[in-house]
C-alpha cells in the first residue's frame, strides 16, 4: 500500500491516552502495485491478491452524526463505489488547506463513483459541538457527507494518528492508498482515477472517466494552499497543561491560576505569558489584561483561539499589525467571540518574527498556535 506523508497535525500524546492508545502500523507496499493486473482477475482472484497487499477498510464506527446526509456507511458503498474517507477537524489549519481539493474531487468524480466522506474526530471539547461543526461545513461549503465522530470510533478502528489523513477505498473493500497531511495532490488524484477505471471495469462498463471540466480553485482557497512547509521552523505550540511543553516562563504541566512575569531575553520558538493567567487542560485563560509573546519562524501565523467579547491588539515586531495582518485582524485588532481558529498573520515571505498579543478587554481562551 502506498502512504503518502507530508507534514500533519499530529495527534497529542495526551489525547491519545485519553481515548486508548493507538498505533500506526499499516504495511507500505512497493510503488506501483499492478492494478492493471489486478482489473483482469475475476473477483475472487483480485480479492485473494489483495487481502496478502492490503489492510480492509473498517466500517464507520459509533457515529454520533451525520451531516450533508441522513447516514453514510462504508460497507454498504463497497463494490459501488470508490471511498475517499477523510480524517479532519474544523479548527486545523492543515485540514483547511485540503478542502479546495476535497471538494474539486467530490464535484469531478461524483458521477464515476467517488463517494467522499469526512469524517470529524474533535481535537478539543469545543469542537464536539455539532452546531460548530455545521457553520464550519457551511463556511467552507462542503456538501459531501460529514460524519461526526466524536466518541472517535473511527478514528480508532483505523488506528489514525493525524490531521488530516486521506484512506482510498477500492472495489472490494480494501485500502489502497492512504496519504498523510497536506501536499501530494496530484498523486492522490492518479490513485482516485486508478480506482475508479477498476470499478467501471468490474461492472462491465469501458473504464473512461467522465472527468468534468476542471474548475479553477478559488483564489481566496487557491492562496490558502499555497504554503510550504519546508520553510516553517517553528512547531505547533499548545497553551494547556496537557501539551505545554514550549511554555518558557511558569510552570509547564501544571493546571490552575499563575502569574508570569517576562525574562530579559526571550528565547525563539518558546512561549512567554505575561500577566495572571488560569491555565486548563486545553486551554490558557486571561484573568485580567494577560499578553502573550512569541518569537516565530514561518511565513503565516494562526491560533485556535475561544472567547467572550473579547479585543486583543496584535504587534509585530514592535508595531501594531496592518499589511501583514490575517484575515480576522481589523484595525490591528482581533475580536474573539467564537471557537475556531483565527488567521493572525500573513507575511508576504517567510522569516523570523517576534509577535505580541495584549488582552485589552474580554475573556480570552488560546489553545494554540500552527504556523504555514
Amino acid at each position: 500500500m502506498d502512504i503518502e506523508i507530508d507534514k500533519p497535525y499530529q495527534f497529542a500524546v495526551v489525547a491519545v491516552i485519553l481515548i486508548g492508545a493507538v498505533g500506526f502500523s499499516l504495511v507500505n507496499t512497493p510503488e506501483g502495485v499492478n492494478v492493471e493486473g489486478i482489473e483482469t482477475l475475476n473477483e475472487t482472484e483480485a480479492v485473494e491478491m489483495k487481502q496478502e497487499e492490503y489492510n480492509r477498510a473498517k466500517p464507520l464506527t459509533n457515529p454520533t452524526g451525520y451531516i450533508n446526509a441522513e447516514n453514510v456507511s462504508i460497507e454498504e458503498n463497497i463494490r459501488e463505489k470508490v471511498i475517499l474517507l477523510d480524517m479532519w477537524t474544523y479548527s486545523c489549519i492543515n485540514c483547511q488547506r485540503t478542502f479546495p481539493y476535497l471538494k474539486e474531487w467530490h464535484r469531478k468524480y461524483e458521477d464515476d463513483g467517488l463517494l467522499v466522506i469526512g469524517n470529524h474526530a474533535p481535537e478539543f471539547d469545543f469542537e464536539k459541538k455539532r452546531s460548530n461543526v455545521e457553520d464550519a461545513v457551511e463556511k467552507y461549503n462542503i456538501t459531501y457527507p460529514v460524519v461526526i465522530d466524536n466518541n472517535y470510533g473511527t478514528w480508532n478502528a483505523y488506528n489514525n494518528r493525524y490531521w488530516p489523513q486521506k484512506y482510498l477505498i477500492g472495489v472490494d473493500g480494501f485500502i489502497r492508498y492512504e496519504h498523510i497531511g497536506e501536499g501530494r495532490y496530484d498523486k492522490t488524484e492518479q490513485k482516485i482515477r486508478e480506482l475508479l477505471k477498476e470499478l467501471k471495469m468490474r461492472k462491465g462498463e469501458e473504464p473512461v472517466l467522465t472527468d468534468g471540466k476542471t474548475q479553477n480553485l478559488a483564489e481566496n482557497e487557491h492562496d490558502s494552499t499555497d504554503v510550504n512547509t519546508d520553510n516553517v521552523e517553528t512547531p505547533e505550540i499548545y497553551f494547556g497543561s496537557e501539551r505545554n511543553e514550549y511554555l518558557a516562563n511558569g510552570e509547564k504541566e501544571v493546571s490552575g491560576n499563575q502569574s508570569f512575569e517576562l525574562p530579559e531575553n526571550l528565547e525563539e520558538n518558546k512561549l512567554y505569558l505575561n500577566g495572571n493567567w488560569n491555565i486548563q487542560p486545553e486551554y490558557a485563560r486571561n484573568t485580567g489584561n494577560g499578553e502573550i509573546i512569541l518569537e516565530y519562524t514561518a511565513k503565516n501565523v494562526n491560533m485556535v483561539l475561544e472567547g467572550s467579547n473579547a479585543t486583543v491588539k496584535v504587534f509585530h515586531d514592535g508595531k501594531e499589525i496592518s499589511e501583514s495582518s490575517g484575515d480576522t485582524v481589523n484595525k490591528g485588532e482581533v475580536v474573539v467571540d467564537d471557537e475556531q481558529l483565527y488567521k493572525i498573520v500573513e507575511n508576504q515571505d517567510y522569516g523570523t518574527h517576534r509577535l505580541r498579543l495584549q488582552v485589552q478587554e474580554g475573556r480570552l481562551d488560546a489553545y494554540t498556535f500552527t504556523f504555514g
